[in-house]
């Protein structure tokens, strides 16, 4: 089933604009600039399942989960940012620990952001931290979160929360690897990798506004 997200360049089934159809294959799709044609295989071929019941802290013996260690292993080994989706209670934090623990990062800090615990009027200040001075009550200087994980991991929970005034000074700290304290005058360089978690489905609320694009990409 192929479904179109109200998407601003629309999709296209063998020419002809879509919002929902099935696909029974050998139909040629264009999306954007991009086209792609989908084929029924006659007989899926078989893909051994991996023995290892556990990736890190991370444990679970079925099929599916079983099948998903080798892609958390890769991810562990690379330094890409990682976005965990989940419902509550599903162990997104967990698997985040264990992606740190397993990669090249581990003996360095894991900080954790919950962007649903902090105040709104203390969120920049807490990411970024402040100098003294900065606002009423910040009588000294103190390093943000960024700061604190140089050299590891930052775990940003329900970025799908994150306040949209903070979305794009959070953008320039992943694409710049730099960040400005509160009340500072420059920018301070920190290697840190990003790995998010949320239990919104992103693409949509990209969609309704909440998210920015340019941040979710």
């Amino acid at each position: 089933r192929l479904t179109d997200l109200s998407s601003t360049n629309r999709t296209y089934a063998n020419g002809i604009v879509i919002t929902e159809a099935y696909l029974r294959g050998g139909e040629v799709l264009r999306v954007g600039s991009t086209v792609i044609r989908v084929d029924k295989m006659d007989q899926p071929s078989a893909i051994p399942v991996p023995t290892a019941t556990r990736f890190g802290r991370m444990i679970g013996a079925s099929i599916e989960m079983r099948r998903l260690y080798p892609l958390c292993e890769r991810i562990a080994q690379s330094d890409i940012p990682v976005i965990i989706g989940g419902e509550t209670g599903t162990g997104k934090e967990v698997l985040a620990e264990s992606i740190h623990e397993q990669s090249k990062r581990a003996n360095g800090p894991f900080m954790v952001f919950d962007c649903t615990a902090v105040p709104p009027s203390l969120l920049e200040s807490e990411l970024f931290g402040h100098e003294r001075g900065a606002f009423t009550g910040a009588v000294q200087m103190r390093k943000g979160l960024f700061e604190q994980a140089h050299g590891g991991t930052l775990f940003i929970d329900e970025i799908g929360d994150l306040d949209i005034a903070l979305q794009p000074k959070l953008l320039r700290a992943l694409q710049r690897s730099e960040v400005r304290r509160v009340g500072g005058d420059r920018h301070l360089p920190v290697d840190v990798r990003i790995v998010a978690a949320t239990r919104r489905d992103l693409d949509r609320e990209v969609q309704v506004g909440p998210v920015r694009d340019d941040l979710f990409f």
